[in-house]
């Protein structure tokens, strides 16, 4: 059986694909987890891209530094802040910690996420991997509609709203 990290980078065969593990945690109302683990992974690549290769700052007033500062703040508003559209399951010191970082001039390190990020991937290696493996694997539900659906998540999309 594949492990969680062959599914999330879409290298496990059928009937265990990327989509397939979507569409479950969407069924079963979890599909947060994983949209959060994308989008961080996301912004960190967006800002290792952005972010000059001998280690300097950003300059806050630069589009790329705005852009990013936007993309950290669509994090914690979709995923992290109390309430938030679809919050996920975060101790509270962790939680805290988050949205206690300075965001004002430069964007937060894409690594300022990691504690949060290696919880929600136990969150989905201990509760939902199994239950999907063994329906995956028992034959259940080999032709389902999410199959085709897009794993790009609409809400953090490279709109370029900052041009």
């Amino acid at each position: 059986q594949p492990t969680l990290a062959k599914i999330l980078s879409n290298q496990a065969p059928p009937p265990y694909t990327l989509s397939a593990f979507m569409g479950y945690l969407s069924q079963n109302h979890c599909l947060e987890t994983l949209e959060f683990t994308m989008d961080a992974s996301r912004y960190r690549k967006h800002f290792n891209s952005l972010h000059p290769a001998n280690g300097g700052l950003m300059t806050p007033d630069s589009v790329s530094c705005q852009y990013m500062r936007m993309l950290w703040q669509r994090l914690l508003d979709a995923y992290i802040a109390p309430d938030a559209p679809r919050e996920v399951n975060l101790p509270s010191g962790i939680r805290e910690n988050l949205l206690n970082i300075p965001n004002q001039r430069t964007p937060p390190p894409p690594e300022s996420l990691d504690p949060a990020v290696n919880i929600i991937y136990e969150l989905m290696e201990e509760s939902v991997l199994m239950p999907f493996l063994s329906l995956r694997g028992s034959g259940q539900n080999s032709s389902t509609p999410w199959e085709s659906q897009s794993s790009e998540n609409l809400y953090m999309r490279d709109e370029r709203v900052l041009r």
